[in-house]
């Protein structure tokens, strides 16, 4: 059943959940979700016999060295997306040691497949199904971590009740780590096209007023983001199903099922990028 309700209006959240029993809870929302917000959840749930809070991989400080484990010192280098992730890891974990409610935090890094609201893999179908050239700030040579989303929720129904999860820290993503640039080349290796790349100095989008999407809706850092996943298997025996190559192209397959390959799309910015670059 649905339960309608603004989770951020905390009383109106008390009273829809009142009385209400669930198995186990995942907390996977942000909108943006602040500590609050997933303490009043948290609250609203009490007697709740296990919550997972699926936060995420940018709560770790990005400045220090990689693979970044679950012990690596959490920081504020993504601004506030970190604070309020960190704020809810936080909150339930207090949760935890006060009232003994069984908490467990997941750490996924990003996530592709079928129905992603995160335009990634997507964006890169578009311009390379059309032939159009890859527009990449910078060097292009960042490494990056992908996870399959049915990877994430075999993980989070693995976590759920499992005693041994209470109380810990998982990182959850795939197994390989790639460049920007090699992200790419995946791709147009799964739609058996070929690729241009056009490198561009990042400085360039200042001259716009409102600059487009470059290179995917969040894949443009100027640090490595690699992580171990190590303690999630050695404890839980949780690994991927899907290489990134496999995901992609199930993804590729939905993509073109969904008649996405159709739709109108408007490039009209990178134009107006592409024409400021030597050629």
């Amino acid at each position: 059943s649905v339960i309608p309700c603004d989770r951020k209006d905390h009383a109106a959240l008390q009273s829809a959940l009142a009385g209400a029993r669930f198995d186990g809870v995942c907390d996977i929302t942000y909108a943006p979700t602040t500590g609050e917000d997933v303490a009043a959840l948290a609250d609203a749930l009490a007697g709740a016999p296990h919550v997972l809070f699926v936060s995420t991989g940018r709560v770790y400080d990005h400045a220090l060295p990689i693979p970044f484990s679950e012990a690596t010192p959490r920081g504020y280098y993504w601004g506030d997306y970190a604070r309020h992730k960190i704020a809810g890891e936080d909150a339930l974990l207090e949760r935890q040691r006060s009232r003994g409610l069984p908490v467990t935090i997941v750490r996924p890094t990003h996530v592709l497949g079928p129905l992603n609201t995160r335009d990634n893999e997507t964006f890169f179908f578009d311009r390379i199904l059309r032939g159009r050239p890859v527009l990449v700030p910078g060097h292009g040579g960042w490494l990056r971590q992908f996870g399959h989303v049915d990877d994430l929720a075999d993980a989070l129904v693995a976590m759920l009740g499992n005693p041994k999860a209470f109380g810990q820290a998982y990182n959850v993503t795939g197994e390989e780590c790639v460049t920007q640039v090699g992200f790419v080349e995946q791709i147009a290796e799964v739609l058996d096209r070929p690729v241009e790349f056009r490198h561009f100095d990042p400085a360039l989008l200042k001259r716009f007023d409102k600059p487009g999407p470059v290179f995917g809706q969040n894949l443009v850092y100027d640090c490595h983001a690699v992580y171990t996943t190590s303690k999630a298997r050695a404890e839980l025996g949780i690994r991927p199903r899907y290489t990134l190559a496999s995901g992609l192209r199930q993804t590729w397959e939905w993509y073109r099922k969904e008649g996405l390959d159709q739709r109108p799309l408007d490039f009209g910015f990178e134009d107006q990028l592409l024409a400021l670059l030597p050629r």
